[in-house]
């Protein structure tokens, strides 16, 4: 297989005015190859050293004629909103505008390059059929097509505030692309479209040979190599040239499947051949059989290393990866053999996917969440941890910063006050307010955030350039960003400072070093336009992602792009087939692998285009299926007991929770009670179930213990607890909802180790102000009238003896509501069966074997529990004097708590029966 480049360098090597000719291209990894073709060439005629032609892509061809600078994309937003703002006496700020802002601009540039007269897509509405004649050069489909967009408007009265709105905005569409581009003119300045535009209406007074001239003094001839979809501007310039007999076109159009008029990738090359003509014919030895296979791989990531069964050791050049998911690059270099040496990654590494963006945004969003008030400025949990866990952060600390951190983590902070990070000169960099005021659009508060930024890349940078030298490469990049567009002198909110920054850093990319033409070349599927391989693997082959599923957002509808000849979806759909079958084309071996999980928004489904090689052209496709075997983890699944089992045992008191751990799971037991480990505290974004309990059980204490401890603040054992609780305080607590919540919400901010309540928080505290004033109702409906109970322990820790073993519980509550009788309580905010409460000599028995099954789901743990209380109460008591009382709060809503005295014969089966001996 010769390489359609290659065709063409050898097509034009040689003739007379070879050396004054100008090649075009579509991009620039394409003039690379060319240029790498022309050398071999030239080596192998052994006329010696010479001249090279000039090789362009086709928008430097365009912007050296105009003399025109490239313009960065947010440079023109920013002067584009300045002229809205002149036009618009209501003007949203630039914070809202930057939303839409890139959307005008889009909509600018292809006016502009497809020769729309602004005067006629941008009329107002309500002037439509004074000026509707003027469409007659329209196609009958074109007028229809516009006339469906503006019966929108005609009836007036059923406007919605969406349609006012967009009127409101379309109708300064025409003013403000004119004053945009006075604007611009002046200032030097351009966006792609205005280039194109000017240049095409410059032809259309001047000769095109004096305008080329004067752009390429010395050049006779120019050769447009590969291009596809043109614009209406682009198809003006080059009739003009071919026209003026300056001109030639190589289209690459070998492959039948391209030709077939049924597939969408000949959507632009009839057209194209038959306005321009084709001056070089490709191809005349016939195109390579090509081999299709088609891989399943339940992964993304998997596709990656698959590549290694499918690259073979010597893979150079002649072979291609494609990567229309940027996110795979990554793994794919990570699983490409190391026996291969030479790799080329034509695509670069986006800045915006590096470690140091990832802890740079952590670090703007640290700024964006910042708390201040009376207790001084604080930083909001997540973002502090995030930091704390950056590889590239942590490469920046020394011994003194990490004791720092560990202190900082220990503490489980919901806020983590400033003071927290004071004696490390890393961490008081990076950990201190700058963006105070995050709602004032100040330009002095901008540029100090952006001094910020980049004292905070100078304290990290230099630290990486042993481990992480690649880092310090997107370091320099993302500094060079934050100086640029703080030259702008923005005034801004903020969020509205980061939303730019990260558009700069966005379209920023730090290439990899290597021979451009040498070695396994992987590359993203704008970069194979006009290039040729005998392998290609396409990584990513779904629908969706290749081809890729995107409808640009317009403020021109749809029907007047289809209108006025502007691209719309299907223009896209266009493109992307042609970059697809012109790839195939030459290639002798062709891998598609696509990821076929189906879960979430991910389908699983196979691109279209291996279904359209399968039942469009009958192409014979070698099916696939990755596959993974399963090892079984070698390692022991027992533990052995160590010889001092027993004793470790007796010297520690079990807990009820210790002891339903070890029913669940012995080795849980072991590593957390035997050998002390334990999980490292995390801050909680919102309370789960067990806080959510702590906290029910906190103000239940409260509210027994009396008045006093019920305000919010005060810490219950400081408060001796009430002798008795009678009906009317009880009463009195039921309608004082408001005093209620306030207590819960002191306990939830102690709870969370936080200074304010925010979100789902607030949702959960109502819940357990509606648990509590339930519970009151449930007390006072267990009272007899006018009754009162009393008070013999709150939230007591006991100790005691069973069998030299020792134990310890916590009881939420004895209380005794009939003389003699003692009530054992438990607050439960969990899961609660029948089994946990209602024993009697009837099930006892029942209920010891399911206590210690093997169904977890149905173990009444609770019954446990109760059952070693009353094994210590019991001696107190009495167990005929004793009943157990389990508040189920979820469940009191609809059934009063649950209430059984003590089963003697449970407790006696219990303790004869099933007791801890020998450590076992």
């Amino acid at each position: 297989m010769e390489p359609f480049l290659k065709q063409v360098a050898r097509g034009y090597f040689g003739r007379e005015e070879f050396s004054r000719t100008c090649f075009v291209f579509p991009n620039r990894r394409s003039l690379v190859f060319f240029q790498k073709y022309l050398c071999g060439l030239v080596a192998g005629s052994g006329r010696g050293p010479m001249m090279l032609p000039e090789l362009l892509t086709i928008n430097d061809f365009f912007y050296r004629i105009a003399d025109a600078d490239v313009s960065d994309r947010v440079t023109l937003l920013l002067e584009l909103y300045d002229c809205y703002k002149a036009l618009n006496s209501r003007a949203e700020p630039l914070d809202e505008f930057i939303f839409w802002g890139d959307i005008l601009l889009a909509d600018f540039s292809d006016v502009d390059k497809y020769l729309i007269d602004p005067e006629k897509i941008f009329t107002n509405v309500k002037d439509f059929r004074e000026i509707q004649d003027g469409y007659s050069y329209l196609s009958d489909g074109q007028r229809e097509a516009i006339e469906q967009f503006m019966k929108h408007f005609k009836d007036s009265s059923r406007r919605g505030w969406v349609k006012e709105r967009f009127l409101g905005i379309w109708n300064i569409l025409l003013p403000l692309y004119k004053s945009f581009g006075k604007v611009l003119k002046d200032k030097h300045m351009a966006y792609d479209g205005m280039v194109y535009r000017a240049l095409a209406e410059r032809l259309a007074k001047e000769s095109a040979s004096d305008i080329l001239n004067d752009a390429f003094p010395g050049t006779e001839r120019y050769v447009f190599i590969g291009l596809n979809a043109l614009s209406t501007s682009e198809k003006t310039v080059l009739r003009k040239m071919k026209d003026a007999r300056i001109a030639d076109f190589c289209w690459d159009y070998s492959s039948p499947m391209i030709r077939n008029p049924r597939n969408r990738s000949s959507f632009f090359m009839d057209a194209n051949i038959e306005l321009l003509g084709q001056s070089f014919k490709a191809d005349e030895n016939g195109l390579p059989q090509t081999e299709f296979n088609v891989v399943s791989v339940p992964s993304s990531v998997g596709q990656a290393k698959h590549l290694a069964s499918i690259i073979g050791p010597s893979e150079g050049e002649s072979t291609a990866i494609v990567i229309p998911d940027e996110g795979l690059l990554q793994p794919v270099l990570s699983s490409i053999p190391p026996e291969i040496t030479d790799i080329n990654v034509t695509m670069g590494y986006p800045l915006g996917a590096s470690a140091f963006a990832a802890l740079m945004a952590e670090i703007n969003n640290l700024q964006l969440h910042l708390r201040g008030g009376s207790r001084g400025w604080m930083f909001y949990h997540k973002q502090v941890w995030n930091i704390f866990s950056s590889n590239v952060f942590r490469e920046a600390l020394g011994e003194k910063d990490r004791e720092i951190i560990t202190a900082i983590k220990a503490a489980s902070q919901y806020y983590v006050p400033l003071e927290s990070f004071k004696g490390s000169p890393i961490l008081e960099t990076v950990f201190r307010p700058v963006a105070k005021s995050l709602k004032a659009q100040d330009k002095e508060q901008i540029k100090a955030l952006a001094v910020y930024q980049n004292e905070v890349i100078k304290a990290i940078a230099p630290h990486l350039k042993e481990k992480m030298p690649q880092e310090v490469e997107f370091a320099r990049r993302y500094s060079q960003c934050v100086t640029r567009l703080a030259s702008r002198e923005l005034e801004v909110m903020p969020q509205t400072y980061v939303r730019l920054l990260g558009q700069l850093t966005a379209g920023e990319s730090v290439p990899y070093n290597g021979e451009p033409v040498k070695g396994l070349q992987v590359m993203g599927p704008l970069e194979t336009r006009a290039l040729d391989f005998d392998k290609v693997i396409i990584l990513s082959c779904n629908e969706g992602t290749f081809p890729r599923r995107s409808v640009s957002a317009s403020f021109i509808p749809p029907e007047l792009r289809r209108g006025f000849g502007m691209p719309t979806y299907e223009y896209q759909d266009a493109v992307w087939a042609y970059y697809f079958y012109r790839l195939v084309q030459r290639a002798g071996k062709v891998w598609m692998l696509y990821d076929s999980r189906t879960e979430g928004l991910r389908s699983g489904e196979e691109s279209r285009y291996i279904k359209q090689l399968q039942y469009h052209f009958g192409v014979k496709l070698n099916r696939y299926v990755s596959k993974t075997d399963l090892s079984s983890n070698a390692s022991e699944d027992t533990i052995p007991k160590p010889a001092d089992m027993e004793k470790l045992l007796k010297e520690r008191p079990l807990s009820p929770s210790a002891l339903q751990k070890w029913l669940e799971c012995p080795v849980m037991f072991y590593y957390s009670f035997i050998e002390g480990l334990q999980k490292e505290d995390e801050v909680a974004e919102s309370l789960d179930a067990g806080h959510l309990g702590n906290v029910f059980h906190e103000t239940m204490h409260c509210l027994f213990t009396g008045e006093e401890a019920m305000a919010p603040g005060v810490d219950p054992k400081s408060v001796p607890p009430s002798k008795y609780i009678t009906a009317d305080y009880l009463k009195g607590w039921s309608s004082r909802k408001a005093d209620i919540k306030a207590k819960v919400r002191s306990v939830i901010m102690k709870e969370m180790n936080t200074v304010e309540l925010t979100g789902r928080n607030l949702v959960i505290e109502e819940v357990i102000t509606n648990y509590v004033l339930k519970t009151i109702e449930r007390e006072l409906e267990i009272l007899p009238p006018g009754g009162r109970f009393e008070i013999l322990g709150l939230e007591q820790t006991r100790y005691w003896d069973f069998e030299g073993y020792k134990f310890k519980g916590k009881i939420d509550r004895l209380d005794s509501i009939y003389p003699g009788k003692v009530r054992v309580v438990d607050y439960k905010t969990g899961k609660v069966l029948d089994e946990d409460v209602l024993i009697d000599s009837s099930n006892a028995d029942a209920v010891m074997k399911q206590l210690f099954g093997t169904d977890s789901s149905q173990r009444p743990k609770i019954a446990l529990q109760m059952f070693l209380y009353d094994m210590y109460l019991g001696r107190e008591y009495g167990y005929a004097d004793m009943v157990n009382a389990v508040y189920p709060v979820a469940k009191m809503f609809k059934s009063p708590p649950m209430q059984a005295p003590v089963c003697q014969d449970f407790c006696d089966r219990m303790k004869g029966g099933y007791c801890l001996r020998d450590g076992n």
